[in-house]
């Protein structure tokens, strides 16, 4: 009997409540009538029934206060839309500041975490280790409107680069060469596949996917080239054409990556190591040219020797001891605000392998980085440099035991030294270490490796792997 009355008074105190809060409410309205001198005018009381601002403080977590929340009105959600450090733990209360539309009349929360529903009075420290539901109710004690806030927290380790197979069985049969070219703009930027089937009398094969693709390929005739003389490793992407070299030291062009033809007038080329890429207002303001760069044999001596835009020649200085001719990795980027062409690793003219980081900014001279004293790297050919996360990206290739490495290199000087990347940037155990792929880093950080062979005899691995830094992809 004692219970019933309790009940009893509990309900009539909040029906009393209600009545005097409208009753209030009412009286604002005919007090407001009144002092405009007319009753033939209805005025309504706002009915915002909104969070306005929010943050979060906590004195154990002192970057908490530091966190800017977004409140989406329409969808009723408050986050931070960058998200807290990896391993930050809410393990304990934290003080919730909130600022309500000022016809707010009560603020109800259901904390996740808990499991309860509290009438908040803006003051009680909130458990966010899990979403906390507000839920506004306006001073007619029926129009209501919810939130759910929830403090965003990285779910994985930054700095640590994970890898998959995005794309497989793309050429037909077995191959035993490929090379991936980037070539064009923007929208039309695509990747050119060429590969040397295992059957060499079926001559040169094209595969062209878009770059912001990458799973979808079309394959391409392709003609003009002589077969079995390419070197295919070595074709190259400069100004609005695609180079390639044969084995003979002969030079062809094509404008579409499919028909190629013969260019004359040129030297004899042993290598063709890549193009120094200049902005073309770069080069027009005469700072700096840019460069198709090779070896050519003048006369049974080996120079340097670079192609202009306008497709002329000149020689520089005498190869340098040690140079690498073959199976090196090739790498056009910026430093210091010049554009400068890397090649690593390699076979050089006595075909001994190298393990020697060479730069040049114009073509004519190259300058070698590493310390023949302190080795960088081992000895090996096919390696795939790329620039990557403000460093540059090496995979390293195919040794002297004739197998590959799946050990990745990073240097943060422009390649002077090199060092074995740690556990975080690494190659997964799934992955077969390879040599001679080619590697691409796209608009969103990620990096592809196309194709590449476990052994010099080996044919090429009919798949494309991707990888991305956490922190890169935030």
């Amino acid at each position: 009997m004692f219970l019933l009355l309790c009940l009893y008074m509990q309900q009539t105190y909040f029906l009393m409540k209600n009545r005097i809060v409208l009753f209030i409410a009412g009286c604002c309205a005919l007090l407001l009538s009144s002092c405009l001198g007319s009753d033939d005018n209805e005025y309504e009381l706002s009915r915002d029934c909104q969070i306005l601002s929010f943050s979060l403080s906590n004195d154990s977590i002192p970057e908490l206060k530091n966190v800017v929340f977004t409140i989406d009105q329409t969808t009723g959600r408050i986050f931070n839309i960058d998200s807290m450090p990896y391993g930050t733990k809410l393990d304990e209360k934290v003080i919730c500041t909130v600022k309500l539309a000022s016809t707010v009349y009560s603020c109800q929360v259901i904390q996740e975490a808990v499991g309860d529903t509290i009438s908040w009075n803006l003051e009680d420290s909130l458990d966010f280790s899990k979403p906390v539901k507000f839920i506004n109710t306006l001073w007619d004690l029926q129009t209501t409107k919810a939130y759910l806030a929830q403090v965003n927290i990285h779910q994985v380790v930054p700095d640590s680069m994970v890898w998959g197979i995005y794309k497989e069985g793309i050429t037909d049969g077995a191959v035993k060469e490929e090379k991936v070219v980037v070539f064009g703009e923007g929208n039309d930027e695509s990747y050119y596949m060429y590969t040397q089937p295992a059957n060499a009398s079926e001559g040169y094969q094209l595969y062209r996917s878009a770059v912001s693709d990458g799973k979808n390929w079309t394959k391409l005739t392709v003609a003009g080239l002589p077969a079995g003389e390419v070197r295919l490793s070595q074709i190259t992407a400069y100004g609005d054409a695609f180079y390639a070299v044969t084995t003979k030291g002969a030079l062809y062009r094509s404008t579409d990556g499919q028909n190629w033809t013969l260019v004359g007038n040129t030297p004899v080329i042993k290598a063709l190591l890549g193009a120094i890429d200049v902005d073309d207002d770069f080069t027009a303001a005469g700072k700096q040219p840019s460069a198709l760069s090779a070896v050519i044999d003048k006369d049974g001596t080996l120079l340097y020797g670079y192609m202009n835009k306008e497709m002329e020649w000149n020689e520089g200085t005498l190869l340098n001891e040690g140079f690498p001719l073959t199976g090196f990795g090739s790498l056009s980027y910026n430093l210091m605000f010049r554009a400068r062409l890397l090649v690593v690793a390699g076979r050089d003219k006595d075909n001994k392998l190298t393990n020697t980081a060479w730069v040049t900014h114009d073509g004519k001279a190259w300058t070698k980085l590493t310390d023949d004293e302190a080795a960088p790297f081992d000895k090996q050919e096919g390696v795939a440099v790329a620039e990557y996360d403000e460093k540059l990206f090496m995979l390293s290739g195919i040794g002297e035991t004739g197998k590959a490495s799946s050990d990745v290199y990073l240097s943060r000087d422009g390649g002077i030294t090199w060092n074995v990347s740690d556990s975080l940037v690494m190659m997964p155990q799934d992955f077969k270490a390879r040599g001679f792929s080619s590697i691409h880093v796209d608009k969103d950080n990620y990096m592809y490796l196309f194709g590449g062979k476990e052994t010099n005899s080996s044919n090429v691995l009919n798949q494309i792997w991707r990888g991305r830094i956490n922190r890169l992809g935030f």
